[in-house]
């Protein structure tokens, strides 16, 4: 496999863990639990705002999820004229950037709930 390959494959394979373990969340068949979702003392006080968080979190963990895949796939277009360092923190900004704004966004809709 060529090494300039491997941040990028690693970034599509942790997008779609991503995306498979946050459809759960959106179709609320995770409980309140301390092991998986979104804990804070206010989701785990209340099951509907327990459910309404983690269907919202979920969301936008898919939606960071799919902005990663589409980068990657932009960057495999254009590999042959990037650097491997630029491909590399690229395909690193791509995950953790739209997971950053992700857990943003759900913080402030359970604040706000």
């Amino acid at each position: 496999m060529d090494p300039e390959l491997k941040p990028i494959i690693s970034v599509i394979l942790s997008s779609l863990l991503l995306i498979i373990i946050s459809i759960p969340l959106i179709v609320n068949k995770i409980p309140p639990n301390c092991l998986y979702g979104f804990r804070l003392r206010k989701t785990l006080s209340d099951k509907g705002i327990w459910y309404k968080a983690n269907r919202y979190g979920g969301t936008c963990l898919v939606m960071s999820g799919l902005i990663a895949l589409i980068g990657c796939i932009v960057l495999l277009l254009y590999k042959d004229k990037l650097s491997f360092g630029m491909i590399n923190g690229l395909s690193l900004e791509l995950l953790i950037i739209p997971v950053i704004v992700s857990l943003i966004l759900t913080l402030v809709y359970i604040k706000r709930l």
